[in-house]
């Protein structure tokens, strides 16, 4: 799957990390459970429509400003179709998809 890399961050559900702090600066990370906890994947802005290796249920963009502006838009269907769960800007965050992200679309 392009425009995805699954972290070595996994096993069992962590605390929640209120601040983010597994996810990298200047990412987009999305994980298995809410509140940043279980697995975690990273998403490669710029990659335009990307489907998710499981189904995501928090997602934070940690882009920091100034910056290059990226943006991701999790869907709850495959291919970016469905409807959309979360949108995230340069430091914005989600802790809680509700339905789950199965895709997400990556933009600058």
């Amino acid at each position: 799957m392009a425009g995805i890399v699954i972290s070595p961050v996994g096993g069992p559900a962590r605390p929640a990390a209120a601040d983010v702090e597994d996810c990298r600066s200047g990412a987009v990370c999305g994980w298995s459970e809410p509140a940043f906890t279980g697995r975690m994947i990273y998403l490669s802005p710029g990659a335009g429509c990307v489907e998710t290796p499981f189904p995501i249920r928090s997602v934070a963009n940690t882009f920091g400003r100034p910056g290059i502006p990226a943006v991701a838009t999790v869907h709850a269907g495959p291919g970016c179709t469905g409807p959309v769960v979360a949108r995230v800007g340069q430091q914005q965050s989600r802790p809680v998809l509700s339905p789950p992200g199965l895709s997400a679309y990556l933009a600058w």
